[in-house]
């Protein structure tokens, strides 16, 4: 079994979303927790724009894991309530997860532009940025065979989860 590796997140805080706690950046928004997970069409786009990716660069296309997903959602909603990554970590990928990837409290009406896949490119696009040796590009380019993105929103603040499994 592959050895599980949580990514942290702080180099891409600091070159994408801006301050935590910071309306205008990627930061806090509503941080009252009562939100929703994103749209199904949302969470299949996250799905859709990881393989175009992965493609690009030569790597078979990851599969949708409704499992993976729900897995991603739960994260997504305890990580906007606390800390990136916490979900992840405290369960050991739950038995599912070997990778994440995680865009904590970005803004929606910033760098969504108002639209949710909009927010998703953006988040996806920023772990490409890093390249090869970056964490966050390597887990999405990586040895994984499904993926479940999750969402969380409460008011414009959204956190985007990536759970990788095989």
């Amino acid at each position: 079994m592959r050895a599980m590796r949580a990514v942290l997140l702080l180099p891409l805080l600091a070159a994408c979303s801006g301050s935590v706690g910071d309306d205008t950046g990627g930061g806090g928004g509503d941080g009252g927790g009562s939100g929703s997970s994103g749209s199904g069409e949302a969470h299949e786009f996250c799905v859709q724009e990881t393989n175009r990716y992965r493609t690009m660069n030569g790597r078979p296309e990851v599969i949708l894991s409704t499992q993976l997903q729900d897995y991603a959602d739960t994260g997504a909603m305890i990580d906007f309530n606390g800390s990136p990554h916490d979900h992840f970590s405290q369960t050991s990928g739950g038995g599912i997860a070997f990778a994440e990837d995680e865009c904590p409290h970005w803004s929606l009406s910033q760098q969504g532009a108002g639209d949710m896949n909009n927010l998703v490119a953006a988040c996806i696009a920023a772990f490409v940025s890093e390249g090869p040796g970056g964490g966050h590009y390597d887990n999405l380019m990586g040895n994984y065979g499904h993926l479940g993105c999750g969402i969380y929103q409460s008011g414009t603040s959204v956190t985007i989860v990536q759970d990788y499994g095989n």
